[in-house]
């Protein structure tokens, strides 16, 4: 195991770089963006470009990667997003910044592809739920140093942007001089959504709601922080906290769910991200103090609903079907999250900052209201039939491909399929 580890070092070590660049680079252009006077809802067309074009990449890059070669990709399109970011404070409009955040997105996912698929091609079968489970926190972890960062320079200014360049440009280093080669086969295979709802309904509207919210709140919060009176430091400890509540709250609510039923977990998950996000718009500008704590809550919440809904498609799921199941509602999830920052920013320019929690608590009761439906539409799984929890990276920060190190994969045996 040790010796595994450490032979995937250097590409861990290359995206633990991506990664901290991605946690400065949302919360930095939003930041950014508030500052310069744009609209609300040309920020939220801004940040729904990159989920945009990351869907677009997850979709179309298998085709660039088996005609260039996977080492050549990430490191043109890793060059790429070193670019960008050098690029992007030489001209801080919404005509330059929409293309920029759109094919800034489409490079993202082709590293993600290529950074995903040579962990999942190098780690043996016995070891993949540990490298796996370092894999998450890797992501969420570098994710919340992300915003630390944000506090080494005022976002007003270009070193910020400097230092993503730095960063996208540094994780090339250990992964280029690397001795291993990267896979050959890439391939993920997917479901028709048709085929995915007819499975699991609620693993469907789980994934795309889970977009339509998460998105927006991790995309729009510090758009909210400035606009109630947070300074940038602030901003970035909200944006910690968020983290760090996904990190602590997802395997002892998970557990939860593998001991009871998944959709009751699921409802009270979603209905508490609800009430949270509308105590987070009426009271979120009361008390600095008050909001953390909120932070925490609706980080842990929100985090957990994808990989509950996620699992309870997999307890539905044949053994045949499962990779390619997970990589339908990765998808799925992909989709609500390009979008969601355009609905969000409307209606936070109608109902000003708070709007943006207000829609949040929409899409999470709507989300726990189908969930207690399907509940009285089908018969729980047998505890014997259920697949285990496995906590899931930042979704918003992980390709189709990341299914192959799913340990619920290698156990797909244990799944059944329901009609």
């Amino acid at each position: 195991m040790i010796r595994e580890i450490s032979g995937l070092g250097a590409l861990l070590l290359g995206m633990s770089a991506l990664l901290l660049g991605n946690g400065l680079f949302g919360t930095l252009t939003a930041l950014r963006m508030s500052m310069e006077g744009f609209d609300p809802t040309l920020i939220g067309i801004v940040v729904s470009c990159h989920s945009l074009g990351f869907v677009l990449g997850c979709l179309y890059g298998q085709q660039v990667i088996s005609r260039v070669g996977a080492i050549r990709c990430f490191t043109a399109f890793a060059a790429l997003m070193s670019v960008f970011g050098l690029l992007m404070p030489l001209s801080v409009e919404a005509y330059s910044w929409i293309p920029l955040r759109l094919v800034f997105g489409f490079c993202s996912a082709m590293v993600f592809m290529v950074a995903e698929s040579w962990l999942a091609g190098s780690v043996s079968p016995e070891n993949k739920g540990r490298v796996f489970s370092i894999y998450m926190v890797i992501n969420k972890g570098c994710f919340g140093l992300g915003q630390v960062l944000l506090q080494t320079a005022d976002p007003a200014g270009d070193r910020l942007f400097i230092l993503l360049g730095i960063l996208y440009a540094v994780c090339l280093v250990p992964i280029a001089l690397a001795r291993h080669e990267a896979p050959k086969n890439m391939d993920t295979e997917r479901l028709s959504f048709r085929d995915l709802y007819r499975d699991s309904p609620l693993g469907v509207l789980g994934a795309v709601a889970t977009g339509l919210a998460n998105s927006a709140i991790i995309g729009l919060s510090p758009v909210f922080g400035l606009a109630v009176g947070l300074d940038v430091a602030e901003v970035s400890t909200f944006m910690i906290i968020f983290m760090s509540g996904s990190l602590a709250l997802q395997i002892p609510i998970g557990r939860l769910s593998d001991r009871f039923d998944r959709r009751g977990v699921l409802a009270a998950v979603a209905f508490s991200a609800g009430i949270v996000s509308i105590a987070i718009a009426l009271f979120g500008d009361t008390s600095l103090w008050l909001l953390y704590m909120f932070a925490f809550a609706i980080g842990g919440l929100s985090a957990v609903t994808y990989p509950i809904a996620l699992a309870h498609a997999s307890d539905h799921s044949s053994a045949q079907r499962i990779v390619s199941m997970m990589a339908g509602l990765l998808l799925a999830f992909g989709i609500g999250a390009s979008i969601s920052p355009f609905l969000a920013s409307l209606a936070m320019k109608q109902l000003g900052p708070s709007g943006l929690f207000y829609y949040a608590s929409v899409i999470y009761l709507v989300m726990a209201t189908f969930t207690l439906y399907r509940m009285s539409k089908r018969a729980p799984v047998p505890d014997e039939d259920q697949t285990a929890f496995v906590p899931q990276p930042q979704t918003s920060q992980s390709s189709p491909v990341v299914t192959a190190l799913d340990p619920r994969v290698q156990e797909g045996e244990k799944a059944v399929p329901r009609g």
